[in-house]
């Protein structure tokens, strides 16, 4: 009740503010979180450290910097998209090459796309219906607090897109068999444990993986898409969909997560400063 009495309006004013004056509240924002608290400084600094040991130190200060000011921007477009119309999110938040999901669509192929923590996972989750002929769904992880939990599946299902908590994937992913749909997962979650994840080198370092994704995949036979999203400037993201893998029923066990890995990888190396390096990503140590 707290939190909607005082903390929802405050939100919500936030979200009617125009964006250049979001924009000047983020650049408070990132004053306080990088400069005065050191929000994550030493994780992030330790994780880019370990991630490119072959670039100088002015390098990885300047991407921690650009790092923190993306991570202020985000978190306030996030709230943006309580107020955000649906032509103004189709304008700041494109998806091509389209032709992908109108082939699929019109072939009656369900497919299965991963993304990561970079650009706006947000704002994609928000525009997924939108742009899809196919019924979009997220497959997404639930917050502990039940306010944020609840506002948040309001802003990402806004315009239509079904969201589906990851412990029940499988099994609503297996009643829908007369249904055409785009599944989205966030590949470089955490897994729970290290023990039974998927290792691989990950920006030069040891990293599980879940294996969720692939094993879904391999069951329901479904194409694996990679969507990569690029921040253009502030406010302006595109994502690119390409294909991965076309019949992962016929594939080895560890080459569809292998190739979500790559891709992630390859992502990140695009934009560095807009993948979420605050995220405790090399907790595990890889066992023996």
């Amino acid at each position: 009740m707290t939190y909607k009495l005082l903390v929802y309006p405050i939100l919500k004013g936030i979200s009617l503010l125009p964006f250049p004056v979001l924009y000047r509240l983020s650049n408070f924002l990132y004053l306080v979180l990088y400069h005065l608290v050191g929000y994550r400084k030493k994780v992030v600094r330790v994780n880019l450290q370990n991630s490119f040991p072959d670039k100088t130190d002015a390098w990885r200060r300047d991407v921690e910097r650009k790092f923190y000011r993306h991570l202020t921007d985000m978190f306030l477009e996030t709230f943006k998209g309580m107020s955000l119309s649906k032509e103004e999110l189709l304008k700041r938040m494109t998806n091509n090459p389209q032709e992908i999901y109108d082939k699929a669509f019109a072939e009656g192929r369900s497919s299965i796309i991963v993304m990561s923590h970079k650009g706006n996972w947000e704002w994609v989750s928000m525009s997924a219906q939108l742009h899809a002929k196919q019924k979009a769904q997220c497959i997404y992880k639930q917050l502990k607090n039940p306010f944020f939990e609840k506002l948040t599946q309001g802003i990402r299902s806004k315009y239509g897109t079904i969201l589906i908590p990851m412990e029940q994937t499988l099994r609503v992913l297996a009643g829908q068999s007369g249904m055409v749909t785009a599944t989205a997962f966030i590949g470089d979650q955490n897994p729970s444990n290290g023990k039974n994840a998927y290792w691989t080198k990950f920006l030069n370092q040891d990293t599980a993986f879940m294996w969720g994704t692939e094993k879904i995949a391999r069951k329901t036979n479904q194409e694996v898409w990679y969507l990569q999203v690029r921040k253009i400037k502030r406010g302006y993201y595109e994502a690119h969909t390409r294909l991965l893998c076309s019949n992962p029923a016929e594939t080895k066990e560890g080459e569809i997560t292998e190739l979500l890995v790559r891709a992630t990888e390859e992502d990140i190396m695009s934009q560095p400063e807009n993948w979420l390096w605050s995220h405790r990503r090399w907790k595990y140590k890889k066992p023996d």
